[in-house]
Protein backbone atom coordinates (compact mmCIF):
# COMPACT_ATOMS: atom_id res chain seq x y z
CA UNK A 1 0.00 0.00 0.00
CA UNK A 2 1.39 3.39 -1.01
CA UNK A 3 1.91 5.95 1.72
CA UNK A 4 2.36 9.68 1.41
CA UNK A 5 5.32 9.84 3.76
CA UNK A 6 8.05 7.30 4.33
CA UNK A 7 8.87 6.17 7.85
CA UNK A 8 12.55 5.60 8.59
CA UNK A 9 13.45 3.07 11.27
CA UNK A 10 16.99 3.13 12.63
CA UNK A 11 18.09 -0.27 13.96
CA UNK A 12 20.62 0.93 16.49
CA UNK A 13 22.81 -2.03 17.49
CA UNK A 14 21.28 -5.48 16.91
CA UNK A 15 22.60 -8.70 18.40
CA UNK A 16 24.90 -10.16 15.74
CA UNK A 17 27.44 -7.60 14.54
CA UNK A 18 30.26 -7.12 17.01
CA UNK A 19 32.67 -4.57 18.54
CA UNK A 20 35.64 -6.09 16.68
CA UNK A 21 33.92 -5.19 13.40
CA UNK A 22 33.64 -1.47 14.11
CA UNK A 23 34.52 0.88 16.99
CA UNK A 24 31.35 2.83 16.16
CA UNK A 25 28.93 0.03 17.03
CA UNK A 26 27.04 1.21 20.14
CA UNK A 27 27.32 -1.24 23.02
CA UNK A 28 26.84 0.45 26.40
CA UNK A 29 23.46 1.86 27.45
CA UNK A 30 24.89 5.37 27.13
CA UNK A 31 26.13 4.69 23.58
CA UNK A 32 22.84 3.07 22.54
CA UNK A 33 20.84 6.00 23.93
CA UNK A 34 23.13 8.58 22.34
CA UNK A 35 22.98 6.98 18.90
CA UNK A 36 19.21 6.44 19.15
CA UNK A 37 18.63 10.09 19.96
CA UNK A 38 21.06 11.11 17.22
CA UNK A 39 19.24 8.95 14.67
CA UNK A 40 15.94 10.52 15.68
CA UNK A 41 17.39 14.00 15.33
CA UNK A 42 18.65 13.01 11.85
CA UNK A 43 15.15 11.98 10.78
CA UNK A 44 14.36 8.47 12.03
CA UNK A 45 10.79 8.24 13.32
CA UNK A 46 11.37 4.82 14.94
CA UNK A 47 14.34 3.34 16.75
CA UNK A 48 14.58 -0.46 16.81
CA UNK A 49 16.51 -1.56 19.89
CA UNK A 50 18.49 -4.49 21.28
CA UNK A 51 20.47 -4.70 24.54
CA UNK A 52 24.09 -5.67 25.06
CA UNK A 53 26.40 -6.64 27.90
CA UNK A 54 29.52 -4.55 28.59
CA UNK A 55 31.57 -6.83 26.29
CA UNK A 56 29.08 -6.31 23.47
CA UNK A 57 27.41 -9.70 23.68
CA UNK A 58 23.61 -9.68 23.42
CA UNK A 59 21.49 -9.73 26.57
CA UNK A 60 17.84 -9.58 27.50
CA UNK A 61 18.45 -8.34 31.04
CA UNK A 62 15.61 -5.88 31.80
CA UNK A 63 17.88 -3.57 33.81
CA UNK A 64 20.08 -3.00 30.75
CA UNK A 65 17.05 -2.24 28.59
CA UNK A 66 15.75 0.19 31.20
CA UNK A 67 19.01 2.12 31.34
CA UNK A 68 18.86 3.26 27.71
CA UNK A 69 15.07 3.27 27.28
CA UNK A 70 14.66 5.73 30.13
CA UNK A 71 17.28 8.03 28.59
CA UNK A 72 15.79 7.90 25.09
CA UNK A 73 12.33 8.71 26.42
CA UNK A 74 13.73 11.60 28.40
CA UNK A 75 15.45 13.14 25.37
CA UNK A 76 13.25 12.27 22.37
CA UNK A 77 9.67 11.60 21.22
CA UNK A 78 10.89 8.92 18.78
CA UNK A 79 8.80 5.74 18.55
CA UNK A 80 10.50 2.95 20.50
CA UNK A 81 10.50 -0.56 19.01
CA UNK A 82 11.93 -3.43 21.09
CA UNK A 83 13.38 -6.53 19.52
CA UNK A 84 11.93 -9.60 21.24
CA UNK A 85 14.07 -12.22 19.53
CA UNK A 86 16.38 -13.41 22.32
CA UNK A 87 15.36 -16.29 24.55
CA UNK A 88 14.05 -19.87 24.36
CA UNK A 89 10.45 -19.07 25.32
CA UNK A 90 7.92 -16.34 24.60
CA UNK A 91 8.04 -15.27 28.23
CA UNK A 92 11.83 -14.88 28.21
CA UNK A 93 11.77 -12.97 24.93
CA UNK A 94 9.21 -10.54 26.29
CA UNK A 95 10.77 -9.92 29.72
CA UNK A 96 12.02 -6.43 28.84
CA UNK A 97 8.84 -5.64 26.91
CA UNK A 98 6.73 -6.46 29.97
CA UNK A 99 8.93 -4.22 32.11
CA UNK A 100 9.31 -1.22 29.77
CA UNK A 101 6.12 -1.28 27.64
CA UNK A 102 7.49 0.06 24.34
CA UNK A 103 5.03 1.17 21.68
CA UNK A 104 6.10 -1.69 19.35
CA UNK A 105 7.68 -5.11 19.92
CA UNK A 106 8.86 -7.51 17.26
CA UNK A 107 7.58 -11.00 16.50
CA UNK A 108 9.56 -13.15 14.02
CA UNK A 109 7.03 -15.19 12.07
CA UNK A 110 9.13 -18.17 11.03
CA UNK A 111 12.15 -20.32 11.77
CA UNK A 112 15.29 -20.28 9.64
CA UNK A 113 18.94 -21.25 9.34
CA UNK A 114 20.20 -17.80 10.21
CA UNK A 115 23.70 -18.19 8.73
CA UNK A 116 25.38 -15.82 11.18
CA UNK A 117 28.82 -16.77 9.85
CA UNK A 118 28.07 -14.99 6.59
CA UNK A 119 27.59 -11.73 8.46
CA UNK A 120 31.22 -11.96 9.50
CA UNK A 121 32.26 -12.50 5.90
CA UNK A 122 30.05 -9.62 4.72
CA UNK A 123 31.64 -7.29 7.24
CA UNK A 124 35.12 -8.28 6.00
CA UNK A 125 36.08 -10.29 9.09
CA UNK A 126 38.38 -13.30 9.24
CA UNK A 127 38.26 -15.63 12.28
CA UNK A 128 41.54 -14.22 13.59
CA UNK A 129 40.14 -10.67 13.50
CA UNK A 130 37.71 -11.26 16.38
CA UNK A 131 39.20 -10.05 19.66
CA UNK A 132 36.60 -11.22 22.18
CA UNK A 133 35.93 -14.79 23.22
CA UNK A 134 32.17 -14.57 22.67
CA UNK A 135 32.73 -13.21 19.16
CA UNK A 136 35.10 -16.04 18.30
CA UNK A 137 32.56 -18.60 19.50
CA UNK A 138 29.62 -16.91 17.75
CA UNK A 139 31.41 -16.92 14.40
CA UNK A 140 33.05 -20.33 14.74
CA UNK A 141 31.86 -23.54 13.11
CA UNK A 142 29.20 -23.70 15.84
CA UNK A 143 27.30 -21.09 13.82
CA UNK A 144 26.58 -23.84 11.29
CA UNK A 145 24.49 -25.60 13.94
CA UNK A 146 22.28 -22.63 14.82
CA UNK A 147 18.63 -22.67 13.80
CA UNK A 148 16.51 -19.69 14.80
CA UNK A 149 13.50 -21.41 16.36
CA UNK A 150 10.17 -19.63 15.99
CA UNK A 151 7.60 -22.39 16.32
CA UNK A 152 3.88 -21.84 15.73
CA UNK A 153 3.33 -22.22 19.46
CA UNK A 154 5.98 -19.66 20.39
CA UNK A 155 4.69 -17.14 17.84
CA UNK A 156 1.12 -17.61 19.05
CA UNK A 157 2.10 -17.15 22.70
CA UNK A 158 4.05 -13.96 21.96
CA UNK A 159 1.15 -12.55 19.96
CA UNK A 160 -1.34 -13.33 22.73
CA UNK A 161 0.87 -11.72 25.39
CA UNK A 162 1.37 -8.57 23.31
CA UNK A 163 -2.33 -8.32 22.51
CA UNK A 164 -3.13 -8.56 26.22
CA UNK A 165 -0.59 -5.77 26.94
CA UNK A 166 -2.03 -3.63 24.11
CA UNK A 167 1.41 -3.34 22.51
CA UNK A 168 1.64 -3.10 18.73
CA UNK A 169 3.64 -5.75 16.91
CA UNK A 170 6.13 -5.48 14.08
CA UNK A 171 6.05 -8.85 12.34
CA UNK A 172 9.45 -9.77 10.90
CA UNK A 173 9.39 -11.93 7.75
CA UNK A 174 12.62 -13.37 6.36
CA UNK A 175 11.06 -15.18 3.42
CA UNK A 176 7.82 -15.44 1.49
CA UNK A 177 6.63 -18.51 3.42
CA UNK A 178 6.68 -16.42 6.58
CA UNK A 179 3.92 -14.25 5.11
CA UNK A 180 1.61 -17.26 5.00
CA UNK A 181 2.54 -18.14 8.58
CA UNK A 182 1.57 -14.59 9.54
CA UNK A 183 -1.74 -14.98 7.72
CA UNK A 184 -2.42 -18.08 9.81
CA UNK A 185 -1.80 -16.21 13.05
CA UNK A 186 -3.87 -13.20 12.00
CA UNK A 187 -6.79 -15.54 11.35
CA UNK A 188 -6.26 -17.20 14.73
CA UNK A 189 -6.02 -13.98 16.77
CA UNK A 190 -8.47 -11.33 15.51
CA UNK A 191 -7.55 -8.81 18.25
CA UNK A 192 -4.18 -7.95 16.67
CA UNK A 193 -3.91 -4.19 16.11
CA UNK A 194 -4.46 -2.84 12.62
CA UNK A 195 -2.81 -1.85 10.42
CA UNK A 196 -0.45 -4.80 10.41
CA UNK A 197 3.18 -3.63 10.72
CA UNK A 198 5.29 -5.95 8.57
CA UNK A 199 9.07 -5.76 8.14
CA UNK A 200 10.82 -7.55 5.26
CA UNK A 201 14.20 -8.72 6.59
CA UNK A 202 16.17 -9.63 3.47
CA UNK A 203 19.70 -10.75 2.73
CA UNK A 204 20.06 -13.32 5.53
CA UNK A 205 21.63 -16.52 4.19
CA UNK A 206 18.64 -18.58 5.37
CA UNK A 207 16.08 -16.14 3.95
CA UNK A 208 15.15 -14.29 0.78
CA UNK A 209 17.86 -12.15 -0.92
CA UNK A 210 17.60 -8.35 -1.22
CA UNK A 211 17.42 -8.10 -5.01
CA UNK A 212 14.58 -6.02 -6.42
CA UNK A 213 12.65 -8.95 -7.91
CA UNK A 214 12.52 -10.62 -4.49
CA UNK A 215 11.45 -7.38 -2.80
CA UNK A 216 8.66 -6.89 -5.33
CA UNK A 217 7.50 -10.48 -4.84
CA UNK A 218 7.38 -10.02 -1.06
CA UNK A 219 5.46 -6.76 -1.45
CA UNK A 220 2.93 -8.15 -3.91
CA UNK A 221 2.38 -11.27 -1.83
CA UNK A 222 1.87 -9.25 1.36
CA UNK A 223 -0.57 -6.91 -0.34
CA UNK A 224 -2.49 -9.85 -1.80
CA UNK A 225 -2.74 -11.48 1.64
CA UNK A 226 -3.36 -8.41 3.80
CA UNK A 227 -4.75 -5.77 1.43
CA UNK A 228 -5.01 -2.25 2.81
CA UNK A 229 -4.55 -3.45 6.39
CA UNK A 230 -0.74 -3.53 6.22
CA UNK A 231 2.14 -1.05 6.49
CA UNK A 232 5.29 -2.51 4.93
CA UNK A 233 8.93 -1.87 5.83
CA UNK A 234 11.96 -2.99 3.82
CA UNK A 235 15.57 -3.50 4.78
CA UNK A 236 18.53 -5.55 3.67
CA UNK A 237 21.51 -6.85 5.59
CA UNK A 238 25.16 -6.27 4.74
CA UNK A 239 26.54 -3.54 2.54
CA UNK A 240 23.41 -3.68 0.35
CA UNK A 241 21.37 -2.23 3.20
CA UNK A 242 21.10 1.33 1.86
CA UNK A 243 20.34 0.03 -1.64
CA UNK A 244 17.55 -2.22 -0.34
CA UNK A 245 16.10 0.67 1.66
CA UNK A 246 16.11 2.92 -1.41
CA UNK A 247 14.46 0.21 -3.50
CA UNK A 248 11.87 -0.29 -0.79
CA UNK A 249 11.04 3.40 -0.59
CA UNK A 250 10.73 3.64 -4.38
CA UNK A 251 8.31 0.69 -4.22
CA UNK A 252 6.24 2.61 -1.69
CA UNK A 253 7.25 0.86 1.53
CA UNK A 254 8.74 2.31 4.68
CA UNK A 255 12.41 1.56 5.31
CA UNK A 256 15.01 0.55 7.88
CA UNK A 257 18.72 1.32 8.05
CA UNK A 258 21.20 1.19 10.92
CA UNK A 259 24.24 -0.31 12.58
CA UNK A 260 22.35 -3.52 13.35
CA UNK A 261 22.18 -4.38 9.67
CA UNK A 262 25.41 -2.99 8.24
CA UNK A 263 28.47 -1.12 9.53
CA UNK A 264 30.14 -0.04 6.27
CA UNK A 265 29.59 2.50 3.54
CA UNK A 266 30.91 2.17 -0.01
CA UNK A 267 34.65 1.47 -0.05
CA UNK A 268 34.58 -0.27 3.36
CA UNK A 269 34.46 3.05 5.19
CA UNK A 270 32.76 2.48 8.53
CA UNK A 271 29.65 4.47 9.29
CA UNK A 272 30.39 6.50 12.41
CA UNK A 273 26.82 6.46 13.66
CA UNK A 274 23.26 5.46 12.96
CA UNK A 275 22.53 9.11 12.25
CA UNK A 276 25.00 9.01 9.37
CA UNK A 277 23.05 6.17 7.76
CA UNK A 278 19.75 8.00 8.23
CA UNK A 279 21.22 11.14 6.71
CA UNK A 280 22.55 9.22 3.71
CA UNK A 281 19.30 7.49 2.85
CA UNK A 282 17.38 10.74 3.28
CA UNK A 283 19.82 12.50 0.94
CA UNK A 284 19.45 9.83 -1.75
CA UNK A 285 15.67 9.57 -1.51
CA UNK A 286 15.28 13.32 -1.21
CA UNK A 287 16.45 13.52 -4.83
CA UNK A 288 13.26 11.65 -5.76
CA UNK A 289 11.03 14.02 -3.81
CA UNK A 290 10.24 11.47 -1.09
CA UNK A 291 9.09 13.01 2.19
CA UNK A 292 9.73 11.49 5.59
CA UNK A 293 7.41 11.02 8.53
CA UNK A 294 7.99 12.58 11.92
CA UNK A 295 7.44 10.40 15.00
CA UNK A 296 3.96 11.91 15.41
CA UNK A 297 3.12 11.19 11.77
CA UNK A 298 4.50 7.65 12.10
CA UNK A 299 2.23 7.04 15.07
CA UNK A 300 -0.77 8.09 12.99
CA UNK A 301 0.25 5.97 9.97
CA UNK A 302 0.83 2.89 12.16
CA UNK A 303 -2.22 3.36 14.37
CA UNK A 304 -0.14 3.94 17.51
CA UNK A 305 -1.93 7.11 18.62
CA UNK A 306 -3.23 6.51 22.10
CA UNK A 307 -1.03 3.44 22.70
Amino acid sequence: METRKTIITAAITGASLTPSMSPYLPVSPAEIAEQAVGAAEAGAAIVHLHARNPDGSPTNEPAVWHAFTMEIRKRSDVVINFSASLGPTAEKRLEAVVAERPEIATVIVGSMNYGLFRKGINQGMRPEDFKLEWEQEAFSEKAYEIVTNNSFAKIARMIDMLVDMDIAMEFEAYDVGHLYILEHHLNRQPRIKRPIILQFLTGILGGIPSEIDHLLYMKRTAERLFGNHVQLFTHGTGTGNIKAAVQGALMGTHIRVGQEDNLFDIGRRPFKSNAEQVEKVKRVLGEFGIEFATPAEARTILGLTGV
